[in-house]
């Protein structure tokens, strides 16, 4: 029997948690387990726990159980044990998830309006500007000048509680021809809105957002071919991808002015807590925190993009990725924290809801994560018009008979929605 994981009550998706059966009680619908279904006294679809001998079997039988909050009629959630705060230090987790106003949930309560989607625009495109001057000189020949960047970074930091919703949005506006550039951007907004949600300091949320927008500029050293082929790599080709890490880390070595950390985040961002990454092969004890968070983001962000080899996945895909692959190629506290800190579903969101109607996620719901606030698409030829906001959830509780919630998470670009210009037109309506 297989023992309960090191984390031990983790957040699998927003509606399951893993836990020791001994916190089991009556109420709980149990959708997985520690062993096959078969064989077993139960549905191979799970079971709705009742009697008292379904608790004891699954006590005596099982190391962990997996609980499914929205098929459960008891929704009893065991306090958590630590959470990576201060840049790693493990902290007490009891009652983060339920309490609305806890830092990791800081996108629940974010809001839009006309002012910080105005300063939110202007900042990402300054960033922006930076990444794609930063990409442009290093593939010249000229060396990291990060100095600017590290001034638009504090920048950023400094109100990114205020502007997270805008900014979270703005990194799923993506366009395939300015990969390298975007990709930076969207890893530092990402990397500081996850330090900062994990209360990191604000020296350390500052530095892990120059950590996502450097990461990546050692891959303007690689041979653009390589990089953009559209194939599986040879060995050989792998083998010469696997160089940027390395290539970024000295770069940065020759600036004074970045932080050892900084460089050593750009040398580990491939690296596994199963020691099978790169360039060093270092594991899971030797890691620094900010390694971790930003190996979790640049993963993140890249799978939800359209890549010469791959579509983009949606969010919902990308986090599935991300949690089959814990305590292998990622972290398993930073997946975590990260699906806590999205969310299910996250502000510019598309999604299919179940009356086969499109929508882009305005706010989540705190109390009920497939009920957000929400803009109608209407399809018209072969495009779609953004009509009316709805709040699913006001709707589902006046209206139990007739409940609307999202039914799938559709990859960013699927139905070719000009995303800025929805989020400029909320931030009118909104005032």
């Amino acid at each position: 029997m297989a023992g309960i994981p090191e984390m031990g009550n983790e957040l699998l998706w927003e509606n399951e948690v893993l836990i020791d059966p001994a916190h089991l009680q009556f109420g709980h619908f149990v959708s997985r387990m520690d062993r096959p279904w078969i064989g077993t006294p139960f549905s191979l679809e799970g079971v709705l726990l009742g009697k008292q001998k379904q608790l004891d079997w699954f006590r005596q039988h099982c190391g962990w159980v997996v609980v499914d909050l929205l098929r459960s009629e008891n929704r009893f959630r065991p306090p958590r044990r630590r959470h990576y705060a201060g840049a790693g230090r493990p902290q007490d987790w009891s009652g983060y998830l339920s309490d609305e106003q806890a830092a990791i949930n800081v996108l629940r309560r974010a809001k839009l309006d006309r002012k910080i989607v105005s300063e939110s625009s202007e900042l990402h495109s300054l960033l922006r500007s930076q990444a794609e001057a930063l990409v442009a000189n290093i593939s010249h020949g000229g060396c990291i000048d990060s100095s600017q960047a590290r001034q638009s970074v504090s920048t950023i930091a400094d109100s990114l509680e205020k502007n997270i919703a805008a900014m979270v949005w703005l990194t799923r506006i993506k366009r395939a021809d300015e990969y390298t550039a975007q990709h930076c951007v969207n890893v530092a907004i990402l990397s500081m809105g996850l330090a900062q949600a994990l209360e990191w300091q604000q020296d350390q949320v500052e530095l892990a957002g120059l950590a996502g927008m450097l990461h990546d500029l050692g891959k303007t050293k690689l041979d653009k071919a390589i990089l953009n082929k559209p194939g599986r790599l040879s060995h050989e080709e792998y083998a010469h991808v696997k160089q940027h890490a390395r290539l970024g880390y000295l770069m940065l070595r020759e600036d004074k002015e970045v932080h050892p950390a900084v460089a050593q985040a750009v040398l580990e961002h491939h690296e596994r807590p199963d020691g099978g990454g790169y360039p060093n092969g270092r594991d899971r004890a030797t890691l620094q925190p900010m390694s971790a968070l930003i190996s979790v983001v640049d993963a993140y962000d890249a799978i939800t993009s359209k890549r010469p080899y791959s579509l983009a996945r949606s969010h919902h895909e990308a986090l599935g990725i991300l949690w089959k692959q814990r305590n292998q190629q990622f972290d398993a506290g930073m997946v975590e924290a990260l699906i806590q800190f999205l969310g299910w579903i996250t502000p510019g969101t598309v999604v299919r809801l179940t009356t086969g109607q499109h929508a882009i996620v305005l706010r989540a719901s705190h109390e009920h994560r497939l009920w957000p606030l929400v803009r109608l698409l209407e399809p018209i030829d072969n495009a779609h018009r953004v009509t009316r906001r709805i709040d699913l959830s006001e709707h589902n509780v006046r209206h139990p008979e007739n409940t609307i919630r999202v039914a799938e998470v559709l990859p960013d670009d699927a139905l070719e929605i000009e995303l800025g210009h929805v989020l400029r037109e909320e931030a009118e309506a909104a005032g």
